[in-house]
This record gives structure tokens, sequence and C-alpha cells, in this order.
């Protein structure tokens, strides 16, 4: 139970960290948000790729809640075995999250450069 708790928490903390990127509230900065060189090199791509990046954060936090609440009443794991794959889970959306916005700030950039050669 208390790790069914924990792993909640751990989702609606990605929500809440998530939604100020969603909504572009999240000026550039080194320390919060998606920080890659096509981000810093132009303020539209920050907030274009960022707010990608925020969706998918909450969209994960919000799998991650609903599977710390239901996985346990569906499949019957040994708490050991559910840690690990609540921690795949958790890695897995991570690694897609970061790979989306990369990509996307990296094709942002791309055009942003693009279009000032024209």
């Amino acid at each position: 139970m208390r790790d069914q708790i924990v792993f909640a928490g751990v989702g609606i903390v990605l929500i809440l960290l998530g939604w100020p990127l969603a909504r572009r509230r999240v000026r550039p900065n080194g320390f919060y948000g998606l920080r890659t060189p096509a981000t810093f090199a132009d303020e539209q791509v920050w907030y274009e790729a960022n707010a990608l990046c925020g969706r998918d954060v909450m969209v994960l936090g919000a799998v991650l809640a609903l599977v710390a609440g239901g996985l346990p009443s569906i499949v019957a794991l040994p708490s050991r075995s559910y840690k690990h794959a609540y921690t795949i889970l958790l890695l897995v959306g991570v690694v897609i999250v970061g790979v989306r916005g990369w990509s996307k700030a990296n094709r942002l950039w791309r055009e942003r450069l693009a279009d000032e050669k024209h």
C-alpha cells in the first residue's frame, strides 16, 4: 500500500511539473525544462519544445498515477516485481519524453534556420 501511495505521488509530481511547461509559463533558464542547444538558441523553440515536453510529462504522470492505483488490483505481483515494473515504466517514459522533446526542438530549430536563409 505504501508503495502505491509513493508511486502515485511520483505521478502527481510529474503532472505538477509538466503543467507550467505545457502552458508556456517557464522562461528559458538553465534549471527547469528541456535544455538543449536548440532550445537555448531561440526563445520560440524553447516554448514550443517545452510545451510538448510538458504535455508529455503530464501524460506520463497520469499514466504512472493510474498504474500505481490499478496495477496491484489487476495483476497479483510480488512487491519487488511491482517496484521493478513501475520503475521500468517511469524510465521508459522519461526517455520517450526526452527523445520526443529533443527531436521537436531540433526540427523547429532547423526550420527557423531555413526560414532565415530565405
